[in-house]
């Protein structure tokens, strides 16, 4: 276990820095919003790009991965949501809201390094063959459910619409998809030009976890301190757990697929949990909550399921 706590310890102290940082004013809380949109809309579609440039999709687009990583997720949404339409008598629009807190991972900024750091190179690359069509699955389930769960919805055309422009317009899609297409045509770069891309991808990942620390502090538990509770086992237990049953069990894959998949899956809720909220105005402070929360328990669970898939 101590091993375990050494291969995620380096990713939470940078997130605890950031906080720390914050909370004693030694920075501005507006850094936040610095920091997001530097990674958002420059560092990490770079990193994006220069990774899916260089992947091998004959391998990282492995179809019962993907199979078992997206049943996992989808199977994770409706029950989420059906706990908040039946159990806590949510409207259908915040039903939905609370079904996108319990599938939308942080692959990105706390998945990639951790699986790299648990699991090596060929891990990473498959994580990515993951994150690769991660944003336009789980977003236009998410905004379709909620189009068609709103009594004041649009028509499911002009929802298709809204999803498509509201994924493909996002600077993480772009820099993945110019990586796709530059990867498929065999575009050359320069070594100058590729040497600054590696140099900035070296750097996007520490500055978007030193970022999500000084985010945290924006957010609190709410009252719904039970509802996050629950929707935080669902993302860090439920969720995982199914991903390794189907991978592991159902499909047989090979032990660092099924690696992977998991590691990728039993991270905590990712910020695009309470964009989507805030985008409807539906379940804002379980958003909040479960953001904090799960961020805050996965120190544990995450320790846990490294423990078992190390032990395969």
């Amino acid at each position: 276990m101590f091993e375990i706590l050494l291969i995620i310890a380096p990713v939470f102290i940078i997130i605890l820095a950031g906080y720390v940082s914050c909370s004693l004013r030694y920075i501005g809380p507006e850094t936040s919003d610095v920091i997001n949109a530097l990674s958002i809309k420059f560092t990490l579609p770079v990193l994006l790009f220069q990774a899916m440039y260089h992947l091998d999709f004959s391998r990282a687009l492995n179809g019962p991965m993907l199979l078992g990583f997206y049943s996992g997720a989808i199977a994770s949404f409706v029950v989420a949501g059906l706990l908040g339409r039946l159990l806590w008598k949510r409207r259908p629009g915040e039903a939905v809201a609370v079904g996108f807190c319990a599938f939308f991972t942080n692959g990105v900024l706390l998945g990639l390094p951790i699986t790299e750091r648990a699991f090596g190179t060929e891990a990473l690359n498959l994580a990515y063959g993951i994150i690769s069509i991660h944003t336009p699955i789980v977003y236009s389930i998410g905004m379709i459910s909620m189009e068609l769960a709103r009594r004041d919805g649009a028509p499911l055309g002009v929802t298709i619409k809204k999803t498509l422009t509201s994924i493909f317009s996002n600077p993480l899609m772009i820099g993945l998809l110019l990586g796709i297409f530059s990867n498929q045509v065999g575009l050359p770069i320069p070594q100058p030009l590729m040497v600054a891309i590696d140099m900035i991808a070296e750097g996007a990942l520490p500055i978007a976890i030193f970022g999500v620390g000084v985010a945290l502090t924006r957010y609190t538990i709410k009252a719904e301190i039970f509802e996050s509770l629950v929707i935080s086992g669902i993302a860090l237990i439920f969720y995982p757990a199914l991903v390794f049953g189907i991978t592991h069990y159902v499909f047989a894959l090979p032990k660092l697929y099924v690696q992977a998949a998991v590691t990728v899956a039993a991270m905590p809720a990712g910020f695009n949990i309470y964009i989507f909220a805030s985008l409807y105005n539906r379940a804002m402070g379980l958003a909040a909550s479960v953001l904090l929360l799960s961020t805050l328990l996965s120190v544990i669970s995450i320790s846990l399921w490294l423990q078992l898939l190390q032990n395969l």
